[in-house]
């Protein structure tokens, strides 16, 4: 079943800067435990119910051994989530009863989130280039120059044509 259209508007192509009201209107729509959820899936890959409730924990600062430590997703909430999050397509659960993001979620994840993300070992928030979140980037800037009028691309017609090139080179080299 996919209910992307209750999160995410697809006609919106925005390469810069969103504006900051859609984005605070589309995070309350996700509210923020589904947030975290797709998060922390974006950091870690494929982990199942109780790894996530402790990843969400330890992104909140609620330490197990701290004041806060009843203070963190409880399974009454997160596995009810997770459900509800496979049946609207944002994540999917494996086999071995591990959750990952769905493409959809990837996508949805990367437009809310951007390119950061918590460093734990360095113990700060620094940006991040992550290969993944390069490519949904690319992917939304090329639809953004897809919707612009033809002429006002004219003027920049070989610097298009020297990015051409180095993608093509770039996949030559996967070959």
């Amino acid at each position: 079943m996919e209910n992307h259209d209750q999160f995410h508007d697809h006609e919106h192509h925005d390469p810069f800067h969103k504006n900051i009201n859609e984005m605070i209107n589309e995070m309350q729509k996700l509210g923020g435990l589904r947030i975290w959820i797709m998060h922390v899936l974006d950091e870690n890959g494929p982990t199942n119910g109780a790894e996530i409730m402790v990843a969400v924990q330890a992104h909140t600062n609620l330490s197990p051994n701290g004041p806060y430590k009843n203070a963190g997703p409880l399974p009454g909430s997160i596995y009810p989530m997770l459900k509800k999050m496979v049946s609207e397509d944002l994540i999917n659960k494996n086999s071995e009863g591990q959750y990952n993001l769905t493409e959809y979620g990837r996508k949805l994840n990367s437009k809310l989130m951007g390119r950061f993300h918590v460093d734990r070992q360095e113990n700060n928030i620094r940006k991040v280039w992550s290969i993944e979140n390069i490519l949904t980037e690319i992917e939304n800037d090329l639809s953004y120059l897809e919707d612009i009028k033809t002429e006002k691309l004219t003027t920049r017609k070989e610097r298009i044509k020297n990015l051409a090139e180095r993608i093509n080179e770039i996949n030559k080299s996967l070959e």
